[in-house]
């Protein structure tokens, strides 16, 4: 049966749910009292009903792994394309949940350092000059153009906030077959 990515993430959620209810009804009927009746008596037993939901359970589990199987498939075989970057959907998930922040953070690192030390160059009473700029011995040299990392940041931040919208439109236009 084919249905769209959106649809099986929507479906892992609803299994999601369903296996932690499953866990939870079948608890009360685990154990009792030999003198006291089994409630289930009338449709087999207790123990015939834990059996029955323990396969549920199980057939859940598997449909939930045909899923992820499926989606992860997908997300290696579909290519997007963002500014000048064209990554598999896998990539760009492993690019946004683990290589954005780190990204991020060294950009706004390097400009952060830069910055202080055109601060500290005006209380020291000292030239700032970039590498490419003969200096005096006491120059204070910065090794990065603060405007490109200002305009790499907002690249990365304009990338990022696409790649939502694409990731999201490709996942709803993306059919799987389960």
């Amino acid at each position: 049966m084919a249905t769209t990515i959106t649809e099986a993430l929507a479906e892992l959620a609803t299994i999601d749910k369903r296996l932690d209810k499953k866990a939870r009804d079948i608890s009360p009927y685990v154990a009792r009292l030999d003198l006291v009746r089994d409630p289930l008596e009338r449709n087999g037993g207790s123990a015939k009903y834990i059996t029955e939901e323990r396969q549920s359970f199980g057939d859940l589990l598997k449909r939930k792994i045909a899923l992820r199987a499926a989606i992860a498939k997908s997300n290696a075989e579909t290519f997007l394309s963002s500014l000048d970057e064209s990554l598999s959907v896998a990539d760009w998930l492993v690019w946004k949940r683990e290589c954005y922040s780190h990204q991020k953070t060294m950009l706004n690192s390097l400009l952060s350092q830069a910055r202080n030390a055109r601060s500290e160059a005006q209380k020291q009473g000292v030239n700032i000059v970039s590498a490419s700029e003969q200096g005096r011995p006491n120059d204070i040299v910065v090794n990065v153009d603060e405007q490109r990392i200002i305009e790499e940041l907002e690249e990365l931040e304009e990338l990022y906030g696409r790649l939502d919208g694409l990731l999201s439109l490709k996942n709803a236009t993306t059919t799987i077959g389960v």
